[in-house]
Parts: C-alpha cells; sequence; structure tokens
C-alpha cells in the first residue's frame, strides 16, 4: 500500500512537470554530454516545425538545429555557445544566432543554455529558446525609418548628422 501511494506520487508529480513544460511559451530541450537531445517541451517542437517528441529524441541537436550561422556558413559545435555552457560548468545567454527549423528555414534566437548537474557532476544541459524574428524585423524597420525620409526613402537630416560625427 505504502509502496503504491509513493508511486503514485511519482506519477503525479511526473504528470504535473510535463504540464508545466507543455504550458510554456518558451521552447525547452535537453541535452547530453554529446548533445543528443534528451526532452523537448510542446513549444520546442512548435516553433521547429516539428510534429513529434521522437524527431528530436535521441538526435544531436547542433547537428539537427544549429549546424549553421545566419548567412549559411558552418557552425563548428567548438564555437556553439550551448556547448560552452557545457565546457564552462556556466549559463549563457545569446540574442543574435538562428535555428534551423525541420523544413531548412531559419529563426532568428534568443536563447539560454545551462549546465544539469548531478551529484556535482555535469550530466547536461537544457536549453530555453524564443523565436525573436518578428521583434529582428521591427527593430530593422525601425532603424531604416530613423535614417530615411518616408515619402522618398532617402536619407534624412538625421543620417547626415550621425555621419558627420563619425567621419569627424
Amino acid at each position: 500500500q505504502e509502496q503504491e501511494n509513493i508511486n503514485k506520487q511519482l506519477v503525479d508529480s511526473q504528470n504535473e512537470l510535463r504540464l508545466i513544460m507543455d504550458t510554456s511559451a518558451e521552447g525547452i530541450y535537453g541535452i547530453d554530454l554529446e548533445g543528443n537531445c534528451t526532452f523537448c517541451n510542446k513549444s520546442c517542437l512548435k516553433l521547429l516545425g516539428y510534429e513529434e517528441h521522437e524527431q528530436l529524441l535521441g538526435k544531436n541537436m547542433h547537428r539537427q538545429i544549429h549546424y549553421a550561422k545566419r548567412d549559411g556558413s558552418e557552425f563548428p559545435v567548438e564555437e556553439c555557445n550551448i556547448y560552452k555552457a557545457l565546457r564552462q560548468s556556466d549559463g549563457t545567454h545569446i540574442s543574435d544566432e538562428v535555428f534551423y527549423k525541420a523544413d531548412g528555414t531559419t529563426m532568428d534566437v534568443e536563447y539560454y543554455s545551462y549546465p544539469q548537474f548531478k551529484d556535482g557532476k555535469i550530466t547536461g544541459a537544457v536549453v530555453t529558446f524564443l523565436d525573436i524574428s518578428d521583434r529582428r524585423r521591427k527593430e530593422a524597420e525601425i532603424e531604416y525609418l530613423s535614417c530615411h525620409d518616408l515619402l522618398t526613402g532617402l536619407y534624412n537630416r538625421r543620417f547626415f548628422e550621425e555621419e558627420l560625427k563619425r567621419l569627424d
């Protein structure tokens, strides 16, 4: 009887954790020391364009979604900030990289990567991320409008004043 209660509490706790993860707007996934996906939430699947957890579980996430830079050039795993969190035992926050979706298109992301510890040893990392593509587009539009005339598209006075300062 006591063992059944303990097992029920464990199952309830696991279900509660899964519910919390799956209702988060952020994409969340975990990797082991080799970079293979150990878990992912529904937002992770949705943001990356996957249908089933099995499409990511066990796969190397760097090769799956982070293999190239914005310009399409190869992104060596040695330079990957997610893996730096594993090597340096410290968290990282990045907001100027892209993840590749299931269909091969890119998504501007802001992500955090933190190592997971068990018994004082690193066992992997947890990555949380958001799609910031809309924010990037709006920032670019604001930057353009701040330096160009809305009607003609020509550079405005502010642009020339900034250029004069820079040239001085």
